[in-house]
């Protein structure tokens, strides 16, 4: 050990380096093993698979450079097979589930919240599901079934009262 620290300029080239020198190097390389295995431990934790399906999920216009809607930069977002989640500047993701019913938020792979949308239009609307998301700075407007709408705060997920059209 003490050879690949003279090489690299740690310890200095004596016949006999002080005992304290010896241990307090070592305990410095030690350390320094340990955060190189713990940081490597965080890398492959980040690599876990993302809860949503990246193909799935459309830009919204504030990524336009423009900062306005556009055909690549939608305002307005249409729920279907192909698109299933929105993608923020910022790096968030608002996610619906397959079902239809669930609005999550994740940033990475990390969920910042959920949400039962359907649940707060029962039973008011029969099989309420999501159809178009549309997003404000603070909240996201979610319609359902072309018979109500609500609205969901972006940082917490809470719910304002729903909004039934006749």
């Amino acid at each position: 050990m003490e050879v690949l620290l003279q090489l690299f300029g740690i310890l200095p080239r004596l016949n006999h380096p002080p005992l304290f020198m010896r241990r307090s190097l070592q305990k410095a390389v030690t350390a320094a093993g340990l955060l190189t295995l713990l940081s490597g431990g965080v890398l492959a934790q980040t690599s876990k698979p993302l809860p949503y399906n990246p193909a799935q999920v459309e830009p919204d216009q504030d990524q336009s450079p423009l900062g306005v809607a556009t055909e690549e930069f939608k305002g307005i977002h249409v729920v279907s097979p192909q698109v299933r989640g929105v993608q923020m500047a910022n790096g968030d993701v608002y996610w619906v589930s397959s079902n239809q019913e669930v609005l999550s938020a994740y940033h990475g792979n990390r969920l910042l919240w959920r949400v039962n949308v359907a649940q707060a239009f029962k039973p008011a609307i029969a099989q309420p599901r999501i159809e178009k998301l549309v997003f404000a700075s603070n909240v996201v407007f979610v319609f359902v079934n072309k018979k109500g709408a609500i609205e969901v705060e972006r940082q917490s997920g809470r719910l304002s009262p729903t909004t039934i059209y006749k």
